[in-house]
């Protein structure tokens, strides 16, 4: 691991890992808890993104506590030495209608990947995938790691608009669409509730970094009831 120093009140925490071998999801959580406790939460921004963890700290964290990359490094040796995981990641059920309706691109992906449709349906929801990072807008989670079959590189000509919920693939990693946009993934399903509600100030987003989802089957109707249920 590798601490930079992007300023005086920012640190970059590098973990050994890449796009193609990330590092483990719970030692970036156990890093942030520890570095979020040692300097109080009211003073410190811990924000885990892939390989990677950016640690922002208040003027007043900086003034109170000594040197914040020794107080990182201190923070880290102390991961290595856990014999246990001590952040246990929210495990998020959502559910995903499959339905042709909303799965304009699954038959592409399926004859792609040399599967049938119901078992590239099989393969997206039997995975339990990490939450990498949070970006791009407001509730737009990077989810991994995708099975192989299904892994497409993002589509030549993306569309213009998006619809709210759509569930898409790219590469190695899986999204739901949070809001209308543009969008250049492979669109195989959707989700019937909000991944951004801006009423709610606490917890505007469903998800957050170090998450872990799985994705659960529901037919059109259950879209349609839990859509309902959720517009109300």
């Amino acid at each position: 691991m590798k601490i930079e120093v992007l300023s005086e009140l920012s640190y970059l925490v590098r973990f050994p890992g890449d796009k193609t071998c990330l590092p483990d999801s719970a030692k970036l959580g156990i890093a942030a808890q520890l570095i979020r406790e040692a300097f109080d939460e009211r003073w410190v921004e811990v924000v885990p993104v892939f390989a990677d963890l950016l640690v922002t700290l208040s003027a007043q964290a900086f003034i109170d506590m000594g040197d914040p990359e020794l107080i990182i490094a201190e923070c880290l040796k102390k991961m290595e030495r856990q014999n246990e995981v001590l952040v246990k990641p929210r495990l998020i059920e959502v559910p995903a209608c499959y339905d042709k309706e909303f799965a304009e691109d699954l038959p592409e992906i399926a004859q792609k990947g040399g599967i049938s449709i119901t078992e590239a349906v099989r393969l997206h929801s039997d995975q339990t995938y990490n939450v990498y990072a949070m970006g791009f807008c407001a509730g737009y989670a990077y989810m991994g790691d995708v099975p192989d079959p299904l892994r497409q590189p993002r589509r030549s000509s993306p569309r213009t608009k998006i619809p709210v919920g759509s569930i898409a693939v790219a590469d190695f990693m899986t999204c739901v669409y949070p809001l209308l946009m543009p969008g250049g993934w492979h669109i195989i399903g959707r989700c019937p509730i909000p991944f951004f509600n801006p009423k709610d100030q606490e917890n505007p987003t469903l998800l957050r970094a170090g998450d872990q989802v799985r994705f659960s089957p529901i037919d059109k109707d259950e879209f349609y009831q839990l859509k309902t249920k959720w517009q109300k």
